[in-house]
């Protein structure tokens, strides 16, 4: 696979985490291409016995998913560890599926792809033990992405179609918009533009068939991401905007974000300006109502190149003395040198 393919791949496994029924899954994000499989599903926890233990362990699992938007993956990787051992202790296999599917998505993300791949066979033998069809198909295109992002095409293609057969089998019009999406951003990886707007183009109908509003959103920002690729910025534009509406009206953040972004990139591309800078404050207001700092920074980095870029000179030295501080609070201290480099160079042309 080409280092485009390597890289949409990797970026396919990420953001925040939900699940349908006993299992979850991994997908991308923009700044972070795509959403997290794990996010675009609908977690029900809870759905075994109560009790001290399970309700920690379900404690912990959502504290994980806060930990990961926030930006805080190691934090979050040691909490949905915890919640796992919980699980394995109360024998509660759906509970443990679904904190085997967290921790394969962080794992991924974080370059440890062999324990990726552990976690996530773990989680398909559960689904598989428990005749959990839907399981089956959410850790079937979980553990495909992750070979495919190795190098194993083939394996995660096999996979997919795996994963496609089953929903076809059961009448899951969800599972058939993942793994169609998963279908195309292979092929779109590896350079097949056509074959991948073709399974985008089924995910989407797919994914409105099942009323899954997260799942539309994920695909409508993949073609997004392809026609950018392609420089069809109107078509880019189109699809980035239909999830930019759509994203605020379910309230689904990590796709928003994701939408704004590739938005930005197309207007910038084509020198609407005053449209990106409107986008990039709507996305500040909405990462400072989330008191989501990772995304406040990302916000206001974007904010200072951007109107640096027009050379309004005051509003960027504002911006980046914002991103500063909030760098400081979350300890970056890489992103926040950088920060002030960009503050330098922009105060010595002044």
């Amino acid at each position: 696979m080409n280092r485009r393919g390597i890289n949409l791949l990797s970026q396919s496994i990420i953001l925040g985490a939900m699940a349908l029924g006993s299992s979850a899954i991994v997908l991308l994000s923009l700044p972070a291409r795509a959403a997290d499989l794990n996010q675009q599903l609908n977690v029900h926890i809870n759905n075994g016995t109560r009790g001290a233990s399970r309700d920690e362990a379900d404690r912990l699992l959502q504290l994980g998913k806060d930990q990961d938007f926030d930006g805080s993956l190691t934090d979050a990787v040691q909490s949905w560890q915890q919640a796992l051992r919980l699980y394995q202790n109360l024998v509660d296999r759906p509970g443990e599926a679904l904190a085997y599917s967290y921790l394969g998505s962080a794992y991924a993300r974080l370059g440890r792809p062999t324990e990726a791949e552990d976690v996530l066979r773990r989680q398909l033998a559960i689904a598989r033990d428990g005749q959990d069809f839907q399981g089956q198909i959410y850790a079937l295109n979980s553990l495909g992405r992750v070979l495919a992002q190795r190098g194993g095409t083939r394996s995660g293609e096999a996979l997919f179609n795996e994963a496609l057969a089953i929903a076809a089998s059961i009448n899951s019009a969800d599972g058939a918009a993942l793994s169609h999406d998963s279908l195309g951003l292979l092929a779109f990886g590896l350079g097949n533009n056509d074959r991948a707007l073709e399974q985008y183009t089924t995910a989407l109908a797919a994914a409105r068939r099942a009323s899954s509003p997260v799942r539309e959103a994920t695909t409508l920002n993949n073609l997004g991401d392809l026609y950018q690729t392609t420089g069809n910025y109107r078509d880019s534009m189109k699809y980035y905007g239909l999830a930019v509406k759509l994203t605020d009206i379910n309230r689904d953040r990590p796709n928003q974000f994701r939408a704004i972004d590739g938005m930005v990139v197309a207007l910038n591309t084509i020198g609407s300006y005053n449209q990106s800078l409107e986008l990039l404050n709507d996305r500040l207001r909405v990462a400072h109502m989330l008191e989501n700092d990772r995304q406040e920074l990302i916000s206001l980095q974007a904010l200072g190149q951007l109107y640096e870029k027009v050379g309004d000179a005051p509003k960027a030295q504002q911006s980046y003395q914002q991103a500063i501080e909030i760098a400081r609070n979350l300890d970056d201290a890489k992103q926040e040198g950088l920060l002030r480099e960009r503050l330098v160079s922009l105060t010595r042309k002044q």
